[in-house]
């Protein structure tokens, strides 16, 4: 599978918008993480160690912290390969392993990667339209871009399953 080919141009817009959110990417990650638990609570069996508070996560607890931010670690080590993708796939073929493993154990449910990525898509947009770094006007262009570069991740690490 080949990754998206992404212009100069375009490689720069994603690099502008991560300059603008990357401060917030703890943020970020937790809050990607609790659109994912409200939109698939059965997702939460995944996280065995992650506090739930009246069924909401618990974003004081280290491990969710620590989780989201590995997520967006994994964005992050994107944003910085735009110019040679491929040297993310061994990392993403590691991590299609682990999450095979899951697939394997009837944890981890196909539907969830849709999940993963419109929650994602959706925290996106709502961190840029509040960061008064990036442009409004060029919100709508960048998420698109940011689709494209989080489906090919996610399409690489369900590669590897």
């Amino acid at each position: 599978m080949d990754w998206y080919p992404f212009t100069a141009e375009e490689k720069a817009q994603l690099v502008r918008s991560w300059k603008a959110i990357e401060s917030q990417k703890q943020a970020i990650g937790c809050d990607i993480y609790e659109m994912i638990f409200n939109q698939c609570p059965e997702a939460r069996k995944l996280f065995p160690k992650m506090k739930f508070v009246n069924s909401k996560p618990d974003k004081k607890s280290c491990e969710f912290a620590f989780q989201g931010l590995r997520f967006v670690q994994v964005i992050e080590g994107a944003v910085m390969s735009l110019d040679n993708l491929p040297a993310l796939d061994p990392i993403l073929d590691n991590l299609g392993r682990r999450h095979g493993k899951l697939e394997v154990n009837g944890k981890f449910r196909t539907y969830y990667w849709s999940t993963f990525l419109e929650c994602s898509i959706c925290i996106f947009r709502k961190t840029l339209s509040s960061c008064r770094k990036f442009p409004d006007k060029e919100i709508d262009r960048t998420i698109i871009l940011w689709r494209y570069l989080l489906r090919d991740v996610m399409k690489k690490i369900k590669v590897a399953l």
